[in-house]
Formats: C-alpha cells, structure tokens, sequence
C-alpha cells in the first residue's frame, strides 16, 4: 500500500530541514515524508501526485498561483497569534507540538481519511505478575525502549495510578480513556487521533495512563481486545508493551493475545506463593496457553536505577534484559524475517 505524502516547503533552509528531520525520524515509517524551499517545486510535483499533508510557510502560502493539490493545507507562521485560525501552527515551537497539532487538526478536519497499517503485524507483548513491585513499570518502559531502536513502539500502562504526571513532570491534557473514548465513537480517523495524543520517552511512543481507577469499570473485555485490534488494523506500530494490573476487565484474554508475556518474580516465600495461585488459576480456567508463553523473570539487585525514565537505556537494567530477557526474543524475530 502507497504511503500518504506529508509534504514541508518553507524558503528558510535551516528551519525546513530540522522540521523534516524531526517528521521523518519520527513518521518515515506512515508517511514519506519531502522536502521544499520553493513553492514552484511543489506546485511542479502536485502536477503529478497528491500530497496529504502540506505544512507551508506564510511567504510560501502567499506565493501560491493556483490551487494546490492537497488534501490538508497548514500555514507555518512566525507569530503565535491568539487565538490561532485553525490552519495555522506557530512554527517555533518543538517538531513534538507541531506533530501534534498537524495531527490534532486531520483528526478534526477529515471524518474520512484512514491511514492503514501496512507492513508485518504488531508484535504485543504483555509484562503481567500478581506479585506486586515497583519494577514492573520500570522493566516494561526500558524493555519498550529496546524494542524501539529495532522498530516502531508504543506502551500502555493500566496500572490504577501510574504516577505519570509527577514521574514525568508534566500534566497531560489527556488520557487512554480518551482515546478508548474516540475508538467507542468509531470514528474512522482513529490513527490520525492517537498520534495526536501520544507523547514519548526517547523513541518509545506511549499513551498518558487513566487519571482514574474507576474509568477502567466501563471498559468491557471485549472491548479492550476490540481497542487493541484495532491499534493492530489501524497503525504502524511494530511492537506494542503492555504494563498490565487485574484491574482491567478481561485480563486473561488480553495476556492470550500476547504473543510473549513476561511476569516478574522473586524468590520470597510470599510471592512464590501468589505465583502458584495465579498458575493455577489460568490452567482452571483453562488458560494453559498464556503459561506456555509467559517467561518468568526475577531482576537482579542493581545498584541503582534512575527514576528518569529517559537514562534506562544506559543502566544495567537494560543491559540485563537486552543480554538476559530478550535475547531469544530477538533471535526468533531474526529468524522469522530471514525466512
């Protein structure tokens, strides 16, 4: 499948190419993502194909001799103007804000464009044990973080609080309810949606957890694997971590379609214990198959683990699950994709 087009002409050289780095590096797999300066070079192009996203400078806009063949036009402009027209993105801010807006404003604009998934399947992975530590979150997002190098990833944390807001020093406007929110309403521009909402750690996308608990009490089962299929049919994403708690109805069925779940242990009388009743439950309810794809992982004492989540790719954690954790991992997919 043909990717859509995101297309930037501004005549300032420097700024263009930074904010074309920025998309490219961020997008490459969606979009192919071009470059101008001039605008005759994209009314030349526009003769032959489509873009679907054109973000123009002001000078640029003002330059145009014809109408332009593109599905979404965004003015670039050097003044942050309250309050801003709807096409337009106050262009010195970070490539993340501009993103998001360009985004904001498809999922608005366009009930009907739907950017598919091309390319293999996602790869979910779920991180799940009832014994309850703090380094299952820790573990989840620095495992993300490895797999984003080789791929694109996105993580979804369903702990009841995940302390992300003071974790990470930032207040988000929105949630994962929100966005379970849009996918209920069946809108059809899901993706344009979610890229809107996602903010990162490093190269690891991932959605801002429920602000609260009692949200999860709405969400069906069925309609969390709905959700889930979904970010399968409907993105591009290679791997998807799941930060899973029983708080989430249907959590059986979620770990089924994982396709590895890795459930952290200890060697305390306490926990072990727990472990055995958890094991005998998924065979009584005769998921058997979740414990032949579960890989129980006991993490080692570091001697220190950062609480900023941007320095987990440089600790011994990681290094530790790269050599210890997911080295099979890794060597399977590299079999299957020379096969």
């Amino acid at each position: 499948m043909k990717k859509q087009i995101i297309a930037i002409c501004d005549e300032d050289r420097f700024y263009a190419q930074k904010i074309y780095e920025y998309i490219h590096e961020r997008e490459a797999s969606s979009y192919e993502v071009i470059l101008f300066t001039e605008i005759e070079a994209v009314e030349r192009f526009m003769l032959r194909d489509r873009i679907n996203i054109l973000l123009v400078s002001s000078v640029s806009r003002a330059l145009i001799k014809g109408k332009l063949n593109a599905e979404h036009i965004l003015i670039l402009t050097r003044e942050a103007t309250v309050p801003m027209q709807p096409d337009e993105i106050y262009k010195y801010q970070s490539g993340d804000k501009i993103l998001k807006a360009v985004m904001q404003f498809c999922s608005e604009r366009d009930k009907q464009t739907v950017k598919r998934k091309c390319g293999r399947p996602i790869n979910v992975i779920g991180v799940y044990s009832p014994i309850k530590r703090a380094f299952q979150t820790t573990f989840s997002i620095a495992l993300g973080q490895i797999l984003a190098k080789k791929g694109k990833a996105l993580y979804i944390n369903f702990e009841c609080f995940s302390g992300f807001d003071s974790l990470m020093n930032k207040n988000y406007v929105t949630d994962l309810m929100d966005l379970v929110y849009f996918w209920r309403l069946g809108e059809s521009n899901f993706s344009y949606r979610l890229e809107s909402m996602v903010e990162s750690i490093g190269n690891l996308d991932f959605v801002p957890p429920v602000h609260s608990f009692r949200n999860f009490e709405d969400i069906t089962g069925e309609q969390w694997t709905g959700f889930l299929n979904t970010l399968e049919e409907y993105t591009d994403y290679e791997y998807l971590v799941l930060d899973l708690s029983e708080n989430v109805n249907g959590l059986l069925d979620i770990l089924r379609m994982c396709r590895t779940v890795y459930t952290l242990t200890d060697r305390n009388r306490v926990s072990r214990a727990k472990l055995i009743q958890y094991e005998a439950l998924l065979k009584e309810y005769c998921y058997s198959d979740v414990l032949e794809k579960t890989r129980m992982t006991e993490i080692p004492t570091f001697r220190e683990i950062p609480g900023d989540f941007e320095l987990l790719p440089y600790t011994e954690l990681t290094r530790f699950i790269k050599e210890q954790v997911l080295h099979e991992e890794l060597m399977r997919e590299e079999g299957e994709n020379a096969g």
